[in-house]
């Protein structure tokens, strides 16, 4: 059966209620043993409760105490075109995409073995020969007399939600690609504009213009890179750079959304210590900071100030951006989860989330403290660069 599930919560909301099925299920029998012993519960098999799971619309399977696979339901076999003594033991492994087996059964056997719940993805032969991708939520349950007794799942074929993920990923970048012709072209003629006009109210504003677009374009650069982060396929390049500059490029970025709201961005000096050098993408650690320096600045009233400065001490490099503002109790310890945002209409939670995801990228964190008394620091810790990084791609 090819029933196509697009929302994970919606899954998870069917096993639930599978779950509960079973469970209601079990208590009317137990009850009815207590209450004429020898008549309903002798008569009733042990795995009755499976009778209710074979027409299913989840492809279901069921494991014992070994691990192995002792029970499939009509909905699975009818998927795989496979008869049930096939599929027992380890003979639905036969199925799996030669490629995905060996992350399947890690994820499976290490979820038995500490009694997880789990969920994995991975291609399962379908009867017409092609694989399909499935979403395998596995879940142990026990015996009535609470021991364990082995382990439950429910399949769900997602190769449509799989293959539209794909298909847009596709068409962004490909938006990506044909956005940054004309965007390049823009800041071709700003600066060339820069040189020919003479108007002195407009030629202050050309280079700002220049670097508006430049970091238009980075931002383009950076989306691309930030879901091969999502999705582990992220390495940082071996790249010296010097966080210093990463600071006033952000801070230039910045500058006309700061001044709008009457906020300051200052950029402390240094002491002597060693210049504050890491390793990484230049565009994905300015991303990083502007998305950081945005949010002091969105949650700073006109007057106040934002303060960035990069530290560097022997063992570790980094950037701190400070701001009177609080952040609620409430979301403190997820502050920098997808989603999470407080006090902006029309907030994502998606600058938070990106900044700590590209700092880990390059081996680092984001820590944070805030209180109503001394506001809210934001601290990016980095490893400093080796020795004998080039400085430019």
């Amino acid at each position: 059966m090819e029933q196509e599930y697009t929302s994970t919560e919606r899954l998870r909301g069917e096993l639930a209620a599978a779950r509960q099925r079973i469970a209601t299920l079990e208590a009317a029998l137990a009850a009815a043993g207590q209450e004429s012993p020898g008549s309903c519960r002798t008569n009733v098999p042990a795995n009755f409760y499976l009778t209710i799971l074979n027409d299913a619309p989840a492809l279901i399977w069921r494991a014992g105490r070994d691990a192995k696979c002792d029970w499939f339901n009509k909905t699975w076999l009818s998927f795989t075109g496979r008869a049930l003594t096939q599929e027992l033991g380890d003979g639905w492994a036969e199925g799996v995409h030669p490629d995905d087996i060996r992350r399947c059964l890690e994820t499976y056997l290490h979820a038995f073995h500490s009694r997880q719940f789990f969920e994995v993805e991975y291609r399962l032969r379908h009867h017409s020969g092609a694989h399909r991708w499935i979403l395998d939520i596995g879940c142990p349950f026990t015996e009535p007399d609470g021991a364990f007794g082995g382990y439950i799942g429910y399949c769900f074929d997602v190769t449509q939600r799989r293959q539209d993920e794909q298909f847009r990923r596709d068409v962004e970048r490909i938006i990506r690609h044909d956005i940054k012709a004309p965007l390049n072209s823009l800041k071709t003629l700003a600066l060339a504009l820069f040189s020919d006009v003479q108007d002195a109210e407009i030629k202050p504003l050309l280079p700002r213009l220049h670097h508006a677009i430049g970091n238009v374009v980075n931002l383009v650069d950076s989306t691309e890179k930030i879901l091969q982060i999502e999705r582990g396929e992220y390495a940082p390049p071996a790249i010296r750079l010097d966080l210093r500059a990463v600071c006033r490029n952000t801070a230039a970025t910045l500058a006309p959304q700061a001044e709008a709201g009457g906020v300051r961005i200052l950029l402390p000096e240094n002491g002597p210590e060693t210049a504050p050098f890491c390793h990484g993408e230049e565009v994905l650690l300015e991303t990083l900071l502007t998305n950081l320096v945005k949010n002091a600045v969105e949650a700073s009233p006109p007057g106040a100030a934002v303060t960035v400065r990069p530290f560097s001490r022997p063992d570790a490099v980094g950037l701190v951006v400070h701001n009177q503002g609080t952040i609620p109790e409430a979301i403190r310890d997820v502050f920098f989860e997808r989603g999470i945002t407080s006090g902006k209409a029309g907030g994502t939670g998606l600058g938070t989330y990106s900044a700590a995801i590209i700092a880990r990228a390059h081996g680092g964190r984001i820590d944070l403290t805030t209180s109503e008394a001394e506001g809210t620091t934001v601290t990016v810790t980095l490893p400093p660069a080796p020795r004998g990084l080039r400085e430019d791609a």
